[in-house]
């Protein structure tokens, strides 16, 4: 007894949750911190749909609790949708996170518009590798080169590395090209093994209020491969990590300067380890050019 009046002198609405109590809940949410964690870093929500309780996580949602929230272990809220296999709970769950999630992305364009309008123009070249001494390991690190073009307020990104599949990376070219003015914005993925290309044109101010949550419906394929699949949770332990700069500076083919950064991060563990290697030409501005002529 003693316990479930401590839970209800610190915990209210936590202990409302716990009992389904709906009604009541919508009530004291009112003026609430809807984020409130208890002792195990759970979130109104997060206990709400670990429980299986559908209607006081519909009550937290209108409520604008927020979907993606990961609690203490690093699980998010569509993670304890999955493992409790109701897939009306998965449905609601998922069209809430991507109805935040594109809401984020539109409100976004606009900042990053102007930011990359203040950045100075540019051309980047990164190429990251995973190796290991274990055999069967070391046949699926990844590894890649990526190439970034920054020229006034346009972005391009290629890329080899697709996907992972039957144990094997999918590799490919690929090319990503943002452009973008203060109310609209231009994607265009350059798909050169296949010779298409896919446009997608977005008018900002239009497509938010055309954004409603009646938009974001998952489909039933969606939700069954959410509930036939491994529920995962991958971290990367920064802790053991090291970063080393070397900046050397040579004429490129140009006879133009530009600044070489490698960059060495390795993790203690003997049995793995990783190096990035990042090329960062400040005066390649007439690479743009090249580039867009696709």
């Amino acid at each position: 007894m003693s316990s479930v009046r401590d839970a209800s002198g610190h915990f209210p609405l936590h202990l409302l949750v716990w009992n389904n109590d709906y009604r009541q809940l919508e009530k004291e949410l009112r003026g609430q911190n809807v984020e409130a964690m208890d002792p195990r870093g759970r979130t109104l929500l997060h206990l709400a749909v670990s429980l299986g309780h559908l209607e006081s996580a519909r009550v937290l949602l209108r409520h604008k609790a927020d979907v993606t929230k990961e609690n203490r272990e690093g699980w998010t809220v569509l993670h304890e949708a999955v493992s409790t296999g109701d897939p009306e709970m998965v449905y609601t769950v998922l069209q809430h996170r991507d109805y935040h999630n594109t809401s984020m992305a539109l409100e976004g364009v606009p900042e990053l518009l102007q930011k990359i309008l203040e950045t100075p123009d540019f051309y980047v070249q990164m190429k990251w590798e995973f190796t290991s001494w274990v055999p069967l390991v070391s046949r699926i690190c990844p590894n890649d080169v990526c190439r970034i073009w920054k020229s006034g307020a346009k972005l391009r990104v290629d890329i080899t590395l697709l996907g992972f599949e039957n144990m094997s990376w999918i590799r490919g070219r690929r090319s990503f090209i943002f452009k973008g003015e203060d109310n609209w914005a231009e994607l265009m993925e350059v798909n050169h093994d296949d010779k298409v290309v896919t446009t997608e044109h977005f008018d900002l101010s239009q497509e938010m209020e055309r954004l409603t949550l009646d938009l974001m419906k998952p489909t039933s394929r969606e939700i069954e491969r959410r509930l036939t699949s491994p529920v995962i949770n991958t971290n990367l332990d920064t802790k053991n990590i090291a970063f080393e700069s070397s900046p050397t500076v040579r004429p490129n083919s140009l006879e133009q300067e530009s600044e070489e950064v490698s960059v060495l991060c390795q993790t203690l563990p003997e049995e793995t380890s990783g190096e990035v290697c990042v090329s960062v030409n400040l005066n390649e501005n007439s690479l743009w050019s090249s580039a867009s002529g696709l």
